[in-house]
């Protein structure tokens, strides 16, 4: 089985509360001592319907599992915060949490200094991604966000541009797909993911749609029913729990010929080694898809390879705009927590954040 420890070479000492812990934000910016910094907190189990007080800013929480409901915000696996005088009830089933007294005598000894400077950096690390993933306060017009008239979005067509149509449809697959796989709002133009270098497969389908019909080419949307079963291994398994059992996918599709192609330009090769790495049997569905490319008569359809059905089976939709007009239940913290393991084996956002401290 798959597990994301694997990826940060630690011992098998730590027991399946410590897995939890390495699922979550701070876990992956603290990188090689993280398992250190698990060790120096303590457990807090909170039964169902439970409330629990967050005292004292020097008080470090993290959500193992369960979610803490406060009245203005809630806090679900791999989220840290720290003491903020709200009252949590544990929503649902009982919930686990980790705290760390930073004000407390063992914590403050002075062999101690290292693991206080890593904890430190990697806190200034989560902050600073999650302000970057901060979704906007007012959803924009919905009918605008494929903005394939942006000045940004016409320029990378011109640098992407091939000599014919499948040239330049299979160049503009392969740059969007290129970019990390994260989950995140998807209420964004697609000049916005552009900028970020990163989306989900609502915006990345957006983005490639943008520049497809900036360069010429008929493009449209395709959605699909993808088991929680399969992409839960992208996310950290604690929030499973938390999940439908579905997940409705989306991806681009441009017509080459007189015939639609399923582009889904989703998973880059590290993201889809999660897959590969969870679910071996999916090397021989896939093999006809790696490498990755789209051509006339050859579509990149992920869903279809996995299910067994025609890649051609296809309904192409003009616009996804009244599915990117609804609001997400998730903040950036939820999204950020949701990342873990993408974050990490498609490269840490922001510095310091997978390599040991001084």
């Amino acid at each position: 089985m798959y597990r994301f420890r694997d990826l940060f070479d630690i011992d098998d000492g730590l027991d399946a509360s410590g897995e939890y812990f390495l699922d979550s934000v701070l876990a992956l910016y603290l990188g090689d001592w993280a398992d250190e910094v698990y060790r120096a907190g303590r457990l807090k189990a909170i039964a169902p319907g439970e409330t629990f007080h967050a005292e004292g800013n020097l008080r470090l929480h993290v959500v193992l599992s369960g979610v803490l409901q406060s009245e203005d915000a809630w806090q679900g696996p791999g989220c840290h915060f720290n003491g903020d005088g709200r009252t949590y009830t544990a929503r649902g089933d009982a919930a686990l949490i980790w705290i760390l007294e930073r004000d407390g005598a063992a914590w403050q000894a002075p062999e101690q200094s290292r693991l206080r400077s890593a904890l430190v950096s990697a806190i200034e690390d989560a902050t600073c991604a999650e302000r970057a993933a901060q979704l906007p306060s007012t959803l924009p017009d919905a009918s605008m966000l494929c903005d394939s008239g942006h000045l940004e979005i016409i320029r990378l067509v011109d640098a992407l541009r091939g000599v014919t149509q499948e040239e330049t449809a299979e160049a503009i697959f392969q740059h969007v797909r290129a970019m990390p796989y994260r989950f995140g709002g998807w209420q964004e133009p697609a000049s916005e993911t552009l900028r970020q270098g990163w989306g989900m497969c609502t915006s990345k389908a957006n983005l490639q749609v943008a520049l497809m019909r900036a360069a010429g080419l008929d493009a449209g949307f395709v959605e699909v029913t993808i088991p929680m079963s399969v992409l839960g291994v992208l996310i950290p398994k604690a929030w499973l729990p938390l999940m439908r059992p579905d997940a409705r996918h989306f991806f681009a599709a441009v017509k080459l010929g007189d015939r639609w192609h399923a582009a889904d330009s989703s998973y880059n090769d590290a993201s889809l080694e999660i897959y590969l790495a969870a679910m071996p049997s999916l090397h021989e569905q896939l093999k006809d898809l790696r490498p990755a490319i789209l051509a006339e008569g050859k579509p990149y359809n992920l869903a279809a390879a996995v299910a067994g059905t025609d890649p051609f089976d296809i309904i192409v939709e003009a616009d996804l705009s009244d599915d990117m007009a609804k609001p997400t239940r998730f903040a950036a913290h939820h999204f950020e927590a949701l990342n873990t393991r993408l974050d990490l084996v498609q490269g840490a956002r922001h510095r310091g954040a997978m390599s040991r401290v001084g």
